[in-house]
């Protein structure tokens, strides 16, 4: 009897044994399967971006870079187009303060009543002209920013697919548009300084804003066209988008790790970017708005910020890239 108890305890343990092995494989297979349809997404997706067409990332990267900098030499030009009218008479008339109401209600809606223009101008017409090119520029600005998002929560993962002789003819271009936004500058204040007595100060400032937004335009567009090539900073970015569940469920095994690493340092480089941001805005509007503290050099809190951001992004970036990816290009 005692034998037959033996016989039974083993035979349940040889079951037991049996299932959980069973259990085991099925977990594997299971992962397996899991780990081979992400790499299969992985390639489809890398097809898609690698083609020359409407989902091509070099097509969106280069229409982005372009638009930014439009967006960017817009507005830099609605200041030199208001400075360059400053030079003509004064037309301070019903209408044109009508029209100044209608920009200050747009720009309260845009703004959750945070922003109100001034109510006196001392020179309506060019500040009409520039309200409309900051909303023209911001408008351009924001849809870019909202197409970039879009792409980049469809397309959150590039492998490189550059080659080296590619990546090194987008900083040749970069350096050449540098070059001659550099150029465009010096010219045009050394002819101004020449040759500036003969005419007004105020046709002086706007040919001066003038050649900045265009050397401005060359600055953002060849910066933006040559960091097109670094897919890491792209995929970097594009972790802004990605639920971190999503992005623990969608990720092969070995590679789950790494991405969540490079996501905290991602939101980390995100809310540096935010915060450095919102003050250099708040203090531009701040100089620009407020007559205690109006000054023509209303830009420098954002050129201030737009550095330190850069800077604490890089160091941020260069972190991830050491500590998750050394070997990525």
């Amino acid at each position: 009897m005692m034998a037959g108890q033996e016989n039974g305890v083993d035979a349940r343990g040889t079951a037991g044994a049996s299932r959980a092995g069973t259990e085991r494989i099925r977990d594997e297979i299971a992962a397996q399967a899991h780990n081979a349809s992400v790499r299969a997404q992985a390639r489809r997706t890398q097809r898609l971006v690698e083609e020359d067409n409407r989902f091509g990332y070099d097509r969106h990267a280069t229409n982005r870079a372009l638009r930014i900098a439009n967006g960017v030499a817009i507005i830099i030009l609605g200041f030199a187009a208001g400075r360059l009218l400053q030079a003509l008479p004064e037309r301070n008339t019903a209408d044109v303060q009508e029209v100044i109401s209608g920009l200050d209600r747009l720009i309260g809606l845009m703004t959750k009543d945070l922003v109100e223009l001034p109510h006196l101008q001392r020179h309506p017409e060019s500040f009409i002209v520039e309200i409309v090119a900051i909303l023209v520029g911001y408008t351009l600005l924001k849809r870019t920013h909202e197409d970039t998002l879009e792409y980049a929560t469809a397309f959150n993962r590039i492998e490189q697919f550059y080659t080296a002789a590619q990546r090194r003819q987008g900083w040749l271009r970069c350096a050449a548009l540098v070059m001659l936004g550099t150029a465009v500058i010096l010219i045009t204040h050394g002819s101004l300084l020449a040759c500036g007595y003969a005419i007004s100060d105020d046709i002086a400032a706007g040919i001066a804003q003038t050649s900045i937004a265009m050397g401005v335009w060359c600055y953002v567009f060849g910066g933006l066209y040559a960091t097109r090539t670094d897919l890491f900073l792209y995929n970097f970015r594009a972790l802004r988008n990605v639920n971190v569940y999503e992005l623990g469920k969608s990720e092969t095994d070995e590679r789950r790790e790494m991405r969540l690493g490079e996501k905290k340092l991602c939101d980390l480089s995100s809310s540096l970017t935010g915060f450095a941001v919102a003050i250099g805005v708040l203090g531009a509007l701040g100089m620009y708005f407020l007559p205690g503290f109006r000054s023509p050099y209303f830009w420098l809190p954002l050129v201030a910020t737009a550095v330190v951001a850069l800077m604490l992004r890089w160091l941020v970036i260069r972190v991830a890239r050491r500590r998750y990816e050394p070997d990525f290009d």
